[in-house]
């Protein structure tokens, strides 16, 4: 009975996390730039979620575009900033989200 529970949450799991790590391929990279500066990175990109990246600042930045191209900052959850911190290991940065 154990077993039979386990598996399925285990591959649950790996479904889950696999598909919201692929959403977080639109990643901005925007260094020591301001929040103007950071908007029209996203805005540029044209997706729905975009990430914007400061590594000088140290900051990650979301921001989300409706259906009729409105971009605006959103919060980011604590397992997106995990995401990207994880996604960036090798620069030796640890990024904080910035709140809005």
């Amino acid at each position: 009975m154990k077993i039979t529970l386990t598996a399925p949450l285990m591959m649950a799991t790996l479904l889950f996390s696999a598909a919201s790590f692929a959403g977080m391929n639109s990643v901005a990279l925007c260094n020591d730039c301001s929040k103007s500066a950071a908007l029209e990175a996203a805005t540029a990109l044209e997706n729905n979620n975009v990430y914007v990246v400061d590594f000088v600042k140290r900051t990650a930045q979301k921001y989300v575009s409706d259906s009729k191209g409105n971009t605006i900052a959103a919060n980011m959850s604590l397992g997106e900033i995990t995401r990207l911190n994880q996604q960036f290991d090798y620069r030796k940065t640890y990024l904080h989200a910035v709140k809005h």
